[in-house]
C-alpha cells in the first residue's frame, strides 16, 4: 500500500521518504537500546515521524515500508514490526477499520523485506492476534453494522483471524452472534479461500455447515472441488448449505448438482434444490426439470412444484416442455399429477 499513490496524486507526486525525515526515523532505531523495555520509548520517539491520526496514513506507511526494506538486522526489524502492530491495534480500538486495514496490508501484502524475515512478520501477526483485541474487533464491527470498510483488514489478517472466528463458532458463548462470525469468515476467505476449506473436513457437522456458508460468500470458485467433496455428507443440514454455496460459486455450471439433489433422500434437501432451480436465471432449468419429471418419480407435491418452476419461465421453451408433459399418458400417481399440473399451467399461460 505504501507503494501506491495517495488519493488525488499521480505516481510522480508520491511522498519521498529518502531524505531528512527518513534519516531521523532510522537514527531512532540505531540509537535505541536493544533491550525489550525500550519499546515504549521507541514508539514515542518514532511517533513524530510516523504521521498520526490527522495525517496521511499512506505517508506513514511509506516510512514503514522503507524501514522494512533496508533493515536487515533481525532485532531492529522486529522493533519496526512492533511499531506496526501498535498502529494496527490503535486503529482498531478507535474504530477506524479502513486505517487498520491499510496498515495491515502494508506488511501482509507485497512484501518488501527479505524472504527469510517472513517468519518475524508471522510472529508479529500472531502476537497482534490477542484474544482481547480480536474480541474487541468483532464486537466493534457488529456495533458498526459490519461496515464494508473493514473488508481489507479481514482479508489481510490471515490464518490467526480465521482460527479465532472458527473457535467463536464452536464456543458455548461466542463473542457475537454466530451469523456475524460466518459473515466475517466469508470476507476473510476472499484473499485465500484455502484458509477456510480445510474446515470442510471437520468432524463436527455444525462447523462444516457454517464453513460451507462462509466459503459460498467468498466468491472464490477455486473452492468448488472442496465443496463437491462433501456433497455426500451424512447430515442433510450440511448438504443443504453445501448445495447453496456450490450454486453461489458456480452459477449455471452448478445446475447439474441442483437437479441431482432432487433425488436426495431428505425432503429438506429436495426443497432446497427446488428453490435454487426457481431462482436460477439459466435457460437450462426448463430442460433439466422437464427431464427429471419425464424420467423420475417425484412425490405429487414435489411434482407440482417442479411444474411450477417450468411454468414461471413463461418462455417458448417452457411452453413446449409443458405441452410434452401434458400429453403424457398416465392414469394414477405422480405421472398423472405431472400431466394435470402441466395442463393447468398451460391454461394459466393462455
Amino acid at each position: 500500500m505504501g507503494d501506491q499513490p495517495t488519493a488525488g496524486t499521480t505516481p510522480d507526486e508520491r511522498v519521498d521518504w529518502s531524505g531528512e525525515q527518513f534519516e531521523r526515523v532510522r537514527a531512532v532505531f540505531d540509537s535505541t537500546s536493544p533491550s525489550g523495555s525500550a519499546d515504549t520509548a521507541l514508539l514515542e520517539r518514532v511517533r513524530a515521524d510516523f504521521p498520526g491520526r490527522g495525517d496521511d496514513v499512506h505517508a506513514g506507511i511509506g516510512v514503514l515500508r522503507d524501514l522494512l526494506r533496508i533493515e536487515h538486522r533481525p532485532e531492529r526489524f522486529r522493533r519496526v514490526l512492533r511499531v506496526w502492530t501498535g498502529k494496527v491495534a490503535a486503529a482498531i480500538r478507535r474504530g477506524d477499520f479502513a486505517a487498520a486495514g491499510t496498515w495491515m496490508r502494508a506488511v501482509a501484502e507485497s512484501p518488501v523485506f527479505p524472504h527469510e524475515f517472513a517468519i518475524h512478520v508471522a510472529e508479529a501477526v500472531r502476537e497482534l492476534s490477542r484474544e482481547d483485541l480480536l474480541e474487541e474487533l468483532v464486537q466493534k464491527l457488529v456495533k458498526a453494522g459490519d461496515p464494508p470498510s473493514a473488508a481489507p483488514l479481514l482479508m489481510a489478517w490471515g490464518e490467526p483471524l480465521v482460527e479465532y472466528l472458527v473457535a467463536g463458532i464452536t464456543a458455548e458463548n461466542p463473542p457475537v452472534n454466530r451469523r456475524h462470525l460466518v459473515e466475517f469468515l466469508g470476507v476473510a476467505g476472499r484473499s485465500d479461500v484455502r484458509l477456510l476449506t480445510p474446515y470442510l473436513r471437520d468432524h463436527r457437522w455444525f462447523v462444516v455447515r457454517n464453513l460451507a456458508t462462509a466459503v459460498g460468500r467468498t466468491g472464490r470458485a477455486t473452492a468448488v472441488p472442496a465443496l463437491e467433496a462433501v456433497f455426500d455428507h451424512p447430515d442433510d443440514r450440511v448438504r443443504i448449505e453445501v448445495l447453496r454455496a456450490h450454486a453461489a460459486l458456480t452459477q449455471d455450471d452448478g445446475l447439474v448438482y441442483a437437479l441431482r439433489a432432487l433425488n436426495d433422500e431428505s425432503p429438506k434437501m429436495r426443497q432446497a434444490a427446488v428453490s435454487l432451480l426457481r431462482a436460477s436465471p439459466s435457460d437450462d432449468v426448463v430442460s433439466g426439470v422437464a427431464g427429471v419429471l419425464d424420467s423420475e418419480m417425484p412425490s405429487s407435491d414435489e411434482a407440482r412444484r417442479l411444474v411450477d418452476v417450468i411454468a414461471e419461465r413463461r418462455s417458448e421453451a417452457a411452453r413446449s416442455a409443458l405441452e410434452k408433459l401434458a400429453a403424457k399418458r398416465a392414469s394414477f400417481g405422480a405421472n398423472r399429477t405431472v400431466r394435470d399440473a402441466a395442463r393447468a399451467a398451460l391454461e394459466r399461460m393462455g
